[in-house]
């Protein structure tokens, strides 16, 4: 091996594992910093309870109406952005030409890196009001609006995911299907859907995850109320809870431990998510040996 190439792979091996230690790292310092809220109350009360004062005497850290807040928001963003992406994926890659199909996958890669701001901008002025217009309320922020800017913002992540596994079925079936006779649509019917079932869950888990730990666009339309959440009601999420309150907590408070707490449980169920993934994809490889 060249001195260039033993180089740039010691380059990369240490680049990896730095990622992983600062990965394990972060972890440990958030469950560390989060540990005083144990001996307080108990972990179950602080994730099942539904009250939250943590300056008052005594203090109340129950942070399931945010736990709440964002699985509800985050499962209704995926279901209306997963079944909206296939099929936009499944028209980019069947009936459009390959160069139209190109130029709409780059403006389609652009909305990924416009800032959430952005869409919290949009969704404040624009989805907000309507909602109050149409369903006749004092305010239209909602679990409702939040998931509609939401499902937005995941649409990149959803179209990708499946343009990338439906060229990988028409690059290895394309050709047997067409010399067997078979159609376009029974070719899409038949194999490419049954073919994207694991690409289809990958990313509702990819596009959960994303959604669960989305901070700026939730929280300036979802009202950020500490109470259970309605489809139609305010509510508040995880990650707007800290980044509320984290600016107004003390050092070394029980307040600044609690909210260091909830990123510790929001930090969970997004490597519970990122496990699912690999499972799914896993799987998927197992299943067609590609």
């Amino acid at each position: 091996m060249k001195k260039s190439e033993r180089f740039i792979q010691y380059g990369v091996t240490a680049g990896a594992w730095f990622v992983i230690g600062l990965f394990v790292f972060l972890f440990f310092f958030i469950c560390h910093e989060g540990l005083p809220v144990g001996e307080e109350t108990d972990w179950l009360t602080f994730l099942f309870s539904q009250n939250w004062n943590p300056l008052g005497n005594p203090p109340e850290l129950g942070i399931f109406p945010m736990i709440c807040g964002s699985l509800y928001v985050s499962l209704l963003a995926v279901l209306l952005a997963v079944p909206v992406g296939t099929g936009c994926a499944l028209f980019l890659s069947f009936f459009v030409s390959a160069r139209i199909r190109d130029i709409l996958l780059a403006f389609i890669d652009m909305l990924a890196g416009v800032p959430s701001v952005i869409f919290g901008f949009i969704g404040l002025t624009v989805v907000v009001n309507r909602i109050g217009r149409i369903f006749e309320l004092a305010s239209g922020e909602s679990i409702l609006a939040a998931a509609l800017v939401l499902s937005v913002m995941l649409l990149p992540f959803v179209v990708s995911t499946c343009v990338e596994s439906i060229g990988e079925v028409r690059r290895v079936y394309e050709g047997t299907s067409l010399a067997l006779g078979a159609d376009m649509m029974y070719f899409i019917r038949r194999i490419v859907l049954p073919y994207m079932r694991n690409a289809v869950i990958g990313a509702w888990i990819l596009s959960f995850a994303r959604a669960a730990g989305e901070t700026m666009a939730v929280m300036m339309v979802m009202g950020n109320a500490v109470i259970m959440p309605e489809f139609l009601g305010k509510g508040e999420s995880v990650p707007s809870l800290i980044a509320l309150e984290m600016g107004s907590a003390e050092y070394g408070s029980l307040h600044y431990s609690a909210l260091y707490a909830a990123g510790a449980v929001l930090l969970f169920l997004l490597l519970l998510s990122g496990l699912l993934l690999r499972v799914v994809r896993h799987k998927k490889r197992s299943s067609w040996g590609c």
